[in-house]
């Protein structure tokens, strides 16, 4: 009897250690498996998607709008930027980066104020004033973020060095809003400074 009973104990014991076996086998296959789908879709979406993406950039051009007369005119141009989660507003950094060389030899050129008027305007308000109305030597991207339709780009108070030229003013937006608007789901580009709505002349 104690035989009989040592032997179907140990016959249950090894089926059990058998059958967890298995089951960690197959999990394990299993989870190898899965693993791979995974790690194939991922491959998958890659190839999808490229890493980078040739987008417009709008700017002037005195050859395209003779003598400047109509203040909205832009004109696009390509480049290649990286196609990730910030292009938004890689696109607009290459407006503030301005045309090549090979591209102002065609007419190109940005209303976007650069380091030399940002200085020279800088320093003319502070022996006006007595006060500099911004501290920095260039315009810099502070955000940009997407409500409705519509695509906020806040500047730096740099951007004011535009000085009080309405017609600018209404072809720097024309700028950014063109290049924003290629995006899916954007109808138009605002520009702020410093939180505040363009056009923004100082008092």
């Amino acid at each position: 009897m104690n035989k009989r009973r040592l032997f179907f104990t140990s016959f249950f014991i090894i089926l059990a250690i058998g059958v967890s076996a298995g089951t960690i086998i197959w999990y394990s296959k299993k989870i190898i498996t899965t693993e791979k789908l995974e790690a194939e879709a991922v491959r998958a979406t890659a190839k999808e998607e490229p890493q980078e993406i040739t987008v417009k950039i709008y700017f002037g051009n005195k050859n395209m709008n003779s003598g400047g007369k109509d203040c909205g005119a832009v004109f696009p141009v390509e480049r290649t930027i990286p196609n990730d989660l910030i292009i938004r507003r890689r696109a607009i950094e290459e407006i503030l980066a301005g045309p090549t060389a090979a591209e102002k030899e065609a007419g190109y050129y940005s209303n976007v104020p650069d380091k030399a008027e940002v200085i020279n305007y800088r320093e003319k308000i502070k022996e006006e004033t007595g006060e500099a109305p911004y501290g920095g030597e260039e315009v810099k991207i502070k955000s940009v973020k997407i409500l409705t339709d519509s695509a906020y780009i806040d500047f730096s108070k740099e951007m004011m060095a535009y000085g009080e030229d309405k017609c600018r003013a209404e072809a720097i937006e024309a700028q950014l809003s063109e290049t924003i608007k290629q995006f899916p789901n954007i109808g138009a580009g605002v520009m702020l400074i410093d939180g505040e709505r363009m056009p923004f002349f100082p008092n």
